[in-house]
């Protein structure tokens, strides 16, 4: 997590060689995903996983901030929660409804 930085205003990342942020003030929901990929290769096939945290903001767009490990996206998760309590976190029924009214 070297490359974001949550404070108690915005989320400040690197995205290739330019620095961003994001406002809090402008996050609507966040959540985690894993997504499990298949791979094959010359010498046979293997598995690996990506973790992520999705930040969506209230003009609809989203923000995707990929790990290594589960660890790493909780962490960011909950200093996201800790900087902003209010936040609306996890993938549920409701909050997907939510994010549906944008």
């Amino acid at each position: 997590m070297a490359n974001i930085t949550v404070t108690d205003t915005k989320i400040q990342y690197r995205k290739m060689l330019k620095t961003c942020e994001i406002a809090l003030e402008q996050l609507q929901w966040a959540y985690l995903q894993k997504q499990d990929l298949q791979s094959r290769c010359c010498c046979g096939s293997y598995a690996s996983e990506i973790d992520r945290v999705i930040v969506v903001l209230r003009d609809g767009k989203k923000e995707v901030f990929q790990f290594e490990s589960m660890e790493e996206a909780k962490e960011l998760l909950a200093r996201i929660q800790e900087a902003k309590p209010e936040l609306a976190v996890g993938y549920t029924p409701e909050n997907r409804a939510l994010y549906e009214k944008c």
